[in-house]
């Protein structure tokens, strides 16, 4: 997978914080936490600030900034007239649960959010990451992430982790083992999202849509394509936006 690929923690650090090509965003509305269970309607031609956490799924390896689901998810709001700026993305290539907590420690993310997502675990999925240990962890993420959203439950979204047993990268490795222990991972997620109040989002499905299709998968074999993300896009965007306007 791409840790096996990618540089040291600190350095990484330094490209997260530094020169990345992720662009900070500052988000318009206060920064005030509101532990009501009912957040704000959001309507069309109202701001929306929007924090993206996770890793080289999150962070677009292999596109560009403006093809990455947080930037295709920004552009879709923004195209429905929400005032949305570039997202605050939290992520890096092959990071783990561990490196994202410490990657959001580091980033040192002060700001609250109207809207916050999640994509995490195909490198503890990959590195064998205890299930007791990354269920901790992936708890303590949500629980971040919804105290970056104002603690409102119903504006976290935790996307699950898609199916790369499908993508050329896996050719010549166990595919039916990485099938089912993505689905284990994802399973812990869904579950801790549940016992937290956030929405999990599955896109496993689209992912498995690369086996015959090259064009979803990007030219380092692994990650998605432009295509293929936009994808996400239009499985998740209604999901999203129907917070917008209900509990």
């Amino acid at each position: 997978m791409v840790c096996m690929r990618v540089p040291v923690f600190g350095l990484m650090l330094l490209m997260l914080i530094g020169c990345g090509k992720k662009n900070e965003f500052i988000p318009a509305r206060d920064t005030a936490v509101n532990n009501s269970q009912t957040p704000p309607v959001i309507h069309p031609n109202d701001s929306v600030s929007y924090l993206a956490l996770g890793d080289s799924y999150t962070y677009g390896a292999g596109v560009s900034q403006s093809e990455s689901y947080p930037y295709q998810l920004a552009a879709q709001l923004s195209s429905q007239n929400y005032l949305i700026n570039s997202p605050r993305v939290v992520a890096f290539q092959g990071w783990t649960a561990s490196d994202l907590l410490a990657g959001i420690k580091a980033a040192n993310v002060t700001r609250k959010f109207d809207l916050v997502t999640l994509l995490i675990g195909v490198n503890d999925e990959n590195k064998g990451t205890d299930f007791t240990t990354y269920t901790l962890q992936v708890d303590q993420l949500i629980t971040q992430a919804i105290e970056y959203a104002r603690g409102y439950h119903s504006r976290v979204f935790v996307i699950s982790i898609p199916d790369w047993s499908v993508t050329p990268f896996a050719a010549g490795m166990n595919r039916a083992k990485i099938k089912a222990d993505v689905a284990t991972f994802n399973s812990i997620n869904e579950a801790e999202s549940k016992k937290l109040g956030a929405s999990y989002l599955d896109i496993s499905a689209i992912s498995e849509l690369a086996a015959n299709d090259a064009t979803l998968t990007a030219g380092d074999g692994l990650h998605p394509s432009a295509k293929m993300y936009a994808l996400w896009i239009n499985r998740v965007y209604g999901d999203i936006t129907a917070t917008f306007t209900s509990n």
